[in-house]
């Protein structure tokens, strides 16, 4: 039934949907809020991660089949080539391993911001979420510039009661990619 701890959940989970301007396309019970909500927090931590380069805590956010790639909005229209695409963890490792250093100089710091966030289903250990994103870079020089947006399509697993990204899809909507353009997005 709907006790006041329920009442109370559901008020603070359309409070917190307001508040960041999310939307979604799922029942509104109590179990699936709070998985809303921890989809969100993945979504988010997964912001910070990247944009503190905490490499292998990036590594632990993919399922061990997990798939990470990167495609320009034109190429996906014109069902075109990938920029990337790393398929299970050992792929995933090897982007680490040049983002780490081994094959390439810094890159400077970056802030992702992440919105619009919908989690389009949910069933059981399951999801699927869209979002936007947009990178600024900060260069040595201290100048803070526009460096790509996009959209994150999100396939989503629950593995030992935690979200994880089964397939993180990245859409690029930037016509012409800085010539840096190795982070991760």
């Amino acid at each position: 039934g709907n006790t006041p701890f329920r009442l109370l959940e559901h008020l603070q989970a359309v409070r917190q949907t307001i508040s960041f301007g999310v939307t979604t396309m799922v029942s509104d019970t109590s179990e699936n809020v709070s998985d809303e909500n921890q989809i969100r927090n993945l979504l988010y931590d997964y912001a910070h991660i990247v944009d503190q380069q905490r490499f292998y805590e990036w590594l632990d956010l993919f399922t061990e089949d997990g798939s990470y790639s990167a495609i320009t909005y034109e190429n996906l229209q014109d069902q075109g080539l990938y920029l990337f695409k790393d398929d299970g963890k050992e792929s995933l490792k090897e982007r680490v391993t040049f983002l780490m250093g081994f094959w390439q100089v810094g890159r400077g710091k970056t802030l992702h911001t992440v919105s619009n966030i919908q989690v389009a289903s949910l069933v059981g250990g399951e999801a699927t979420a869209n979002s936007y994103f947009v990178i600024y870079r900060t260069g040595d020089d201290g100048v803070t510039q526009f460096h790509a947006c996009g959209e994150y399509e999100d396939r989503l697993t629950r593995q030992d009661g935690r979200w994880l990204f089964r397939q993180r899809k990245v859409i690029v909507d930037n016509g012409v990619l800085p010539s840096h353009f190795t982070d991760l997005l």
